[in-house]
């Protein structure tokens, strides 16, 4: 059975999570037996929900830049403006998936969580690292996207690259 607390795979027989001491005597068999890992459609609304997020976000930080661009002007070129937007998705998706929630908003709102393969929370740094595959895999019509589908752990190529995997978090 699954532990639903960090998707550690154990004996049917068990009574508490091997990994991370969870009782699982008080949940439902029907709770447990399922696979932890989360497809690509709640992928999917967790993403959608953490553009709105991201997009709330940088229109409150651009127009703060927008105001620095009184008393320096090349500070809001249209390059400056771009390279900080990306620069605030990348610390966005890399500060909260690696913080104690392991997810971002929108992950939260759905209930799932990234952790490593082990089940454990990952660092900033390997957080960093995939947001940037997911990044590339996207700039590649989003072919990384199709391995969450196909994937026994419901991983994307960023996910294999990082060694990482998006696990139901509630």
């Amino acid at each position: 059975m699954y532990c639903p607390n960090c998707g550690f795979k154990n004996e049917d027989t068990v009574l508490s999570c091997s990994k991370c001491d969870t009782n699982l005597s008080s949940i439902p068999l029907e709770g447990i037996r399922k696979s932890p890992y989360v497809g690509f459609w709640n992928r999917f609304y967790a993403a959608f929900i953490d553009w709105i997020v991201s997009n709330i976000l940088g229109l409150i930080l651009g127009n703060g830049l927008g105001l620095f661009g009184i008393f320096i002007p090349w500070l809001v070129s249209d390059i400056s403006i771009l390279l900080f937007s990306i620069l605030v998705a990348f610390i966005y998706h890399a500060g909260f998936e690696s913080s104690k929630y392991q997810a971002t908003i929108g992950k939260q709102v759905i209930g799932i969580k990234v952790t490593d393969l082990e089940g454990n929370r990952i660092s900033f740094g390997r957080a960093f690292f995939r947001h940037f595959t997911k990044v590339v895999t996207s700039i590649m019509l989003g072919i990384g996207y199709f391995a969450i589908i196909f994937s026994k752990k419901k991983q994307g190529l960023y996910d294999m690259a990082a060694g990482t995997v998006v696990i139901n978090g509630r």
